[in-house]
């Protein structure tokens, strides 16, 4: 099979499965399984793949066409110009969590010694980015182990100082420090059994929260106050009713679909 025919083959058949990105992942797909890059897949139509190589990209082709998510094919996804290793083991990284990230560094560019925790740190994409671009030693916690292992494996990507700690919720914070960053489950029971069957492959423990999606949220903001200064959260599109009714709540930043995502608390 030449390069050309696989592209062709995938464009075909994901077409079939309704998958909108199919010409987008075509090519990713074949590239994925020459590892070469789109470069030497477009320019290059006659290349003939190994049987090995034919065999890879039949599989993956078939992973996509039930809806396997492109970047766990990849094994990577940008997030606030990095870019990161993800696999099964976490979410991965969004648009919308980028928010988080620019809310935290307006609070964080006015505190000279400043100390800031992530939450469900997951892949490490926001606590990696902050200790990137705030060039500042952060802590990161998941109640996940298989998680952070991705997330080591990130900060060692990218050479960020971040430790990174097994646990639930923020008990385990001792001193007060100035933020909590974090993109907490709020996806409720009833939602997830409407997601897309792409979102599904992704750990249900890191999505999912009791009591309409907002347990976590609430765990977060009746512990806040003895333990940061500020409390920067990611929610859901249907939560403002709830987080705006919280005494503590300075700003509300919309997504780039105009929803409501990013809340920030004052609690001194």
């Amino acid at each position: 099979m030449k390069i050309k025919e696989a592209i062709k083959k995938a464009i075909n058949e994901l077409k079939q499965y309704n998958i909108g990105t199919y010409g987008n992942d075509a090519v990713i797909l074949v590239k994925t399984a020459l590892s070469k890059d789109d470069v030497f897949v477009l320019t290059n139509p006659d290349f003939e793949l190994t049987e090995s190589e034919e065999k890879t990209f039949l599989d993956l082709l078939e992973k996509r066409k039930k809806r396997y998510p492109i970047a766990y094919i990849t094994k990577s996804k940008e997030f606030y110009g990095f870019e990161f290793y993800v696999d099964e083991r976490v979410l991965i990284p969004r648009p919308e969590t980028e928010f988080v990230v620019e809310e935290t560094l307006k609070i964080a560019n006015k505190i000279k010694a400043k100390k800031i925790v992530d939450i469900g740190t997951g892949s490490g994409c926001i606590s990696i980015s902050l200790s990137k671009l705030l060039n500042i030693n952060i802590f990161a916690s998941d109640i996940s182990s298989d998680a952070l292992k991705v997330a080591k494996i990130n900060a060692r990507k990218h050479g960020a100082n971040v430790e990174f700690v097994v646990a639930d919720g923020i008990d385990w914070i001792g001193k007060k420090v100035d933020i909590i960053v974090s993109n907490p489950p709020y996806i409720s029971e009833e939602e997830y059994k409407n997601l897309s069957d792409d979102v599904k492959f992704e750990p249900k423990n890191a999505l999912i929260a009791k009591n309409d999606g907002l347990t976590f949220i609430q765990h977060l903001l009746k512990k806040a106050k003895g333990k940061c200064n500020y409390l920067v959260v990611e929610f859901g599109y249907n939560q403002s009713y709830f987080i705006k009714s919280h005494k503590n709540l300075t700003k509300v930043t919309k997504d780039l679909s105009g929803y409501d995502r990013v809340a920030v608390f004052k609690f001194s």
